[in-house]
């Protein structure tokens, strides 16, 4: 591989791995992290191979998580101990690269373009190495997807897991790619995946393929983008580690342990939410010129609502 090198490093079932590490009387068992435990309303934050085989989801209801998988063991979060291993295997990929850019607590990217380390290594013997490196000093298991653009690495930590290697080159990505399911794209979510679906995108082969006008036509600049990612053009850069992005919006969220009944306990939580954010706009000098508002129901089905402020505020 002559050009760019990205790689994607995925920890697998961070949560669910931490804890079984950290608590041995959990290995060979079911094992589900999940909030608000005190109760049946939490849900899945994470689950480790053996409650995924039996169907258990990230954001299933603790209910629905027991009745897919009755010997579960549901645990409670520490995420403190998550940040903690998360940093101990970033600064592992910052021996091999200074651009290590975070995608959440157990993703990062790696920029391995113009490493001295690729004179006497292949993108897959470095990508080994880490995933060997990660497992000896904190006992997790890493799968990390080797390409020439980030969206291709991000999906190559993706298809083989756990604890695995697969590399996507300018070559075969035809082959390995095109014939997966659009929703497998990187930005492609439930709604988008939908929308293609009807109008006969099924797979990233067909979304490759399709007029980028048209795909803009029927997704704004998001079509477009998508098309770019599907054919290999993707050159976004990775973002080293100290990178902080420019901050376009501000949230606040928060899973109930009891279903929400009436107006009155809606508008608690709402108040509770908006007055966090108003703090937050003001520790950080902006104002908002617009607010949404996302609901799930205990159905998990959800509904979002938005509109435009008349003047912005940081009330």
């Amino acid at each position: 591989m002559n050009e760019r090198v990205v790689l994607h490093s995925d920890l697998n079932n961070c949560y669910a791995s931490i804890e079984t590490m950290l608590h041995p009387e959990l290995q060979g068992k079911y094992v589900a992290v999940c909030g608000s435990t005190e109760d049946r309303h939490g849900i899945v934050l994470a689950k480790n191979q053996l409650a995924k085989k039996c169907g258990v989801k990230t954001g299933d209801v603790i209910w629905e998580a027991k009745q897919k998988c009755p010997q579960l063991t549901i645990v409670e979060p520490h995420m403190d101990q998550y940040l903690k291993f998360s940093k101990l295997v970033r600064a592992i990929y910052l021996r091999y690269s200074p651009e290590v850019e975070a995608f959440g607590i157990d993703e990062s990217w790696i920029e391995l373009t113009g490493s001295p380390l690729l004179s006497r290594m292949s993108p897959v013997e470095i990508a080994n190495e880490i995933r060997e490196t990660v497992k000896s000093e904190t006992g997790l298991t890493v799968s990390i997807g080797v390409s020439f653009n980030k969206i291709f690495a991000k999906l190559g930590s993706d298809m083989k897991k756990p604890d695995a290697v697969t590399e996507i080159t300018p070559e075969s990505f035809r082959t390995q790619v095109w014939p997966l399911p659009a929703s497998e794209l990187l930005y492609v979510g439930r709604a988008t995946a939908e929308k293609l679906r009807r109008y006969g995108v099924h797979t990233i082969g067909d979304l490759a393929q399709s007029d980028p006008e048209y795909l803009k036509r029927l997704l704004g600049i998001n079509g477009e983008r998508l098309w770019v990612y599907a054919n290999g053009l993707d050159n976004s850069r990775v973002m080293p580690c100290d990178y902080e992005p420019p901050i376009k919006s501000i949230g606040h969220g928060i899973t109930c342990t009891s279903d929400l009944l009436s107006r009155e306990e809606v508008y608690h939580v709402l108040m509770e939410l908006s007055q966090e954010i108003g703090l937050k706009l003001r520790k950080q000098g902006l104002a908002a010129s617009g607010v949404r508002i996302h609901v799930r129901d205990n159905s998990l089905s959800h509904q979002g609502y938005q509109c435009k402020l008349d003047f912005p505020t940081q009330s």
